[in-house]
C-alpha cells in the first residue's frame, strides 16, 4: 500500500488504501488526457503553440479532476446521511456532475483565461459567467459527459484492481472514530462487564477474548483465538445483554470484535471481513453502507460497490 503520510491531508484520505499502481493511474489519467488534448491543440487550433495548449489543457483537466473528487466525496456523505448504499459507479457519476456544477465558476473563468490567447471571435464560444444560463446548460452537459464517463471508468479501475484492504489497525481507528451513536451506525456493541459471563460458558481449552459471534438458531457460536464452540444463547439476546464492548454487527448472523479485523475484501462480488484468526465473515448489504462510511475517508473518492 502506498504511504500516504507525505501527501496533504485532503489527498491523504484519497490515496489511502491504493497500491502504488493505483495512485499512478489516479494521478496519471487526467495528466495523460491533458497532454493528448493539448498536444493535438483541440479546440484552440493552430492559434496556440503546442506547449501552451498542453499547459492549458493540463490545467483545465486538473481543475475538473479536483471538482470530481470533491463532488464524489459529497455524494458519499449524502448517501451515508440518507442511509443509502449506492453503487460505486453511481456515486462517482453523481459526484462528478455535482462537482462540475460546484466548480462551474473556476472552470469557466479558467476557460475565459485560455480564450485570451485566441482570436477575439473565440470568446463567443466561452461559457457564460458567473453562472450558466438555461441556454448553455445543454452545451455544458455535452461538454462534461465525456469527462464524467472517464472519471467513472478510472475510479472503477482503481477501486476494483488497484486497492488494498485496510489492515486491522486502520480498521480499528476508522471504526472507532466513525461509530458515533448507535442510531447513526449499524454497529452493535457488547459490554466489557458482560463478556466474562459469556466466556464462562466456554470450555476451558477455548476460553479467551471473544473475537466473533455467529447465530445458529437458538444457539450462539462463539469464536476465540483458540477455536469455536456452540453455547445455548440466542444471538439477539447476546447483542442486547452485552453492550459496550468494542465490536460491530456486520451481518444478521455475525458480530465481530473490531480489533480482530485484519482486512476487508470482495469475492465473487460479495463482501467479506477476514479476522486475525483467518476466519472469513460475510458482510451483508444492510451493513455495507456503514462499512463504506468507515473507509477513507470512508471515504477514498471512489466508493465501494454494494452488489
Amino acid at each position: 500500500m502506498v504511504n500516504s503520510s507525505r501527501w496533504p491531508q485532503w489527498l491523504r484520505s484519497e490515496f489511502d488504501g491504493m497500491t502504488s499502481a493505483g495512485v499512478a493511474l489516479f494521478v496519471g489519467a487526467p495528466l495523460l488526457v491533458g497532454v493528448l488534448l493539448g498536444w493535438n491543440r483541440m479546440v484552440v487550433g493552430s492559434h496556440m503553440s503546442r506547449p501552451g495548449s498542453t499547459l492549458y489543457w493540463i490545467g483545465l483537466i486538473g481543475i475538473v479532476w479536483v471538482a470530481a473528487i470533491v463532488g464524489t466525496r459529497l455524494a458519499r456523505a449524502l448517501a451515508r446521511r440518507w442511509r443509502r448504499c449506492w453503487q460505486g459507479w453511481a456515486t462517482a457519476a453523481t459526484g462528478a456532475l455535482l462537482g462540475i456544477f460546484l466548480f462551474y465558476w473556476p472552470i469557466s473563468a479558467y476557460r475565459h483565461f485560455g480564450h485570451m490567447w485566441l482570436p477575439a471571435e473565440s470568446i463567443a464560444h466561452a461559457p457564460p459567467l458567473p453562472w450558466p444560463t438555461l441556454e448553455y446548460l445543454p452545451q455544458l452537459f455535452a461538454n462534461t459527459l465525456p469527462g464524467v464517463l472517464y472519471w467513472v471508468a478510472v475510479t472503477y479501475l482503481v477501486e476494483r484492481f488497484f486497492s488494498l484492504p485496510r489492515d486491522a489497525g486502520q480498521q480499528s481507528t476508522a471504526l472507532a472514530s466513525a461509530a458515533g451513536s448507535a442510531e447513526s451506525t449499524a454497529a452493535v456493541t457488547l459490554s466489557v462487564d458482560a463478556e466474562p459471563i459469556l466466556r464462562a460458558r466456554l470450555p476451558a481449552d477455548l476460553d479467551g477474548e471473544i473475537l466473533a459471534l455467529k447465530a445458529e438458531d437458538h444457539y450462539l457460536r462463539v469464536y476465540t483465538a483458540k477455536g469455536d464452540t456452540l453455547v445455548h444463547y440466542r444471538f439477539r439476546d447476546a447483542l442486547h445483554d452485552l453492550k459496550e464492548l468494542d465490536g460491530l454487527q456486520v451481518h444478521r448472523s455475525y458480530w465481530v470484535r473490531r480489533s480482530a479485523i485484519a482486512q476487508r475484501f470482495t469475492e465473487n462480488q460479495k463482501h467479506f471481513l477476514r479476522l486475525s484468526t483467518n476466519l472469513k465473515v460475510p458482510v451483508s448489504r444492510s451493513y455495507l453502507a456503514m462499512l463504506d462510511s468507515l473507509s477513507h475517508k470512508a471515504e477514498r473518492v471512489v466508493g465501494r460497490p454494494c452488489a
